[in-house]
């Protein structure tokens, strides 16, 4: 049975559960006659008072008798019992959120992206999708498609600044302007094992939470929910909000330094605290969900690196599988590199907080943008360093990748995370 998180409330659901809305069609099949909108009070409640009296009227929502629920499956459809006409239309039961057509015949995967102010989760978002449809994508023999309108908008109007203007994205609104819609998309991967060829599809659903609201424990409440759901998180730490790699970096030439915002140590300290707080601390005390913490902004920190590190090289995916060997090079050169950056604060409020971290070094343009234009991207374009790590290190953390490991005669074999 398939179960559904809502991506706007996070409630879960199985599939055979959830009401339709009527698409109130200019043709109803009773007497001809459509289903007029209705108050939608549980939709209006979730998206706060800024929504006009006249947008607070929606199709019907209705649900369906247990015993047609249990024969629905994969693109199924309901009659609406006002007007007779099926719609496809799902609705989440806690919040009347409507879920693309597709987006309920697959299993869902929360991933939360946190960081703060000017760390540029927008510009990630951006080239990590670009990444999986493009490099990563023929790596894996993968595909991503947006789900819905809303996203599908986003999508393009992001790709659009991004790559054909060659404009960064806007930061983030924070919760108190308003709700910021997630980005859904259909992640498809050639099915491996037993049963033959085929796919399986899995829902990402990114939440980008602003860097504003991660400035106190009491303004990151507002994503308890999100945060407890969340299937693994991406924490991104600008090195430029380090203080010893902030006196290095102003003491020679380059862009100009983004302005202080909060500690990444403080962000770490009251996710873990909202994670417990939901459920998710483990009997030692460290909060259980995968945390993949992601050093952005790595083209900056080149002098700090040796001439073959492998931060300096996008990872091969050879055989489309995880290089785990990799990965552990990775992790380790970051580890260090955290150890060694203001006595370790960072480092070891991580490794104190969460039981499974891994490090990853990241640079989603691969130079930085150009000092007399800041909001530009550079004119070569985004060229990324291992922006795709983290995503995949969680894919893989939940089966849906292979991955290389090596075996005790030194040779690699390929399998599921263990």
């Amino acid at each position: 049975m398939t179960t559904v998180i809502c991506p706007y409330c996070f409630d879960r659901s199985a599939a055979v559960r959830l009401p339709y809305r009527c698409l109130m069609t200019a043709t109803g099949v009773r007497g001809g006659k459509p289903c007029d909108a209705e108050p939608d009070d549980l939709w209006a409640e979730f998206m706060g008072p800024s929504i006009p009296a006249a947008l607070r009227l929606r199709g019907p929502v209705f649900t369906t008798s247990r015993g047609l629920a249990g024969l629905r499956g994969p693109g199924s459809r309901a009659a609406c019992p006002g007007c007779g006409v099926s719609t496809p239309v799902r609705v989440c039961r806690r919040c009347h959120n409507d879920f693309p057509s597709d987006y309920c015949d697959q299993d869902s995967r929360i991933i939360a992206l946190v960081g703060p102010k000017a760390s540029g989760k927008s510009t990630y978002v951006s080239v990590l999708l670009n990444e999986l449809r493009n490099r990563v994508g023929r790596a894996y023999n993968a595909s991503l498609a947006a789900m819905g309108g809303e996203t599908q908008r986003r999508d393009r109007e992001m790709a659009e600044d991004l790559y054909d203007r060659l404009r960064l994205p806007d930061a983030t609104r924070p919760a108190a302007m308003g709700f910021n819609d997630p980005l859904l998309y259909r992640l498809s991967l050639p099915r491996r094992g037993r049963l033959g060829d085929g796919s399986k599809h899995t829902a990402l659903v990114f939440f980008d939470a602003a860097g504003e609201d991660l400035k106190s424990a009491e303004a990151m409440d507002r994503y308890t929910h999100y945060l407890g759901a969340a299937d693994g998180i991406i924490l991104l730490v600008d090195p430029l909000q380090i203080g010893s790699v902030r006196d290095r970096a102003a003491s020679g030439e380059g862009p100009p330094l983004p302005a202080v915002e909060t500690p990444p140590q403080q962000i770490a300290a009251d996710l873990a605290a909202q994670l417990r707080a939901h459920g998710r601390g483990g009997s030692r005390g460290r909060v259980t969900t995968p945390m993949a913490v992601a050093v952005t902004k790595i083209d900056a920190l080149r002098s700090l690196l040796g001439p073959h590190s492998p931060l300096l090289r996008n990872a091969s995916h050879t055989g489309g599988a995880l290089d785990e060997d990799d990965r552990l090079t990775v992790h380790e050169e970051l580890r260090s590199l955290l150890n060694s950056w203001d006595s370790g604060v960072l480092y070891r409020q991580l490794e104190r907080d969460f039981a499974e971290l891994s490090f990853f070094g990241i640079s989603a343009l691969g130079s930085p943008p150009p000092a007399h234009s800041p909001a530009d991207a550079p004119e070569s374009g985004p060229q990324p360093l291992r922006i795709e790590d983290p995503l995949l290190w969680l894919l893989a953390r939940r089966g849906l990748i292979p991955v290389r490991k090596p075996s005790r005669d030194g040779t690699r074999k390929v399998g599921t995370w263990a």
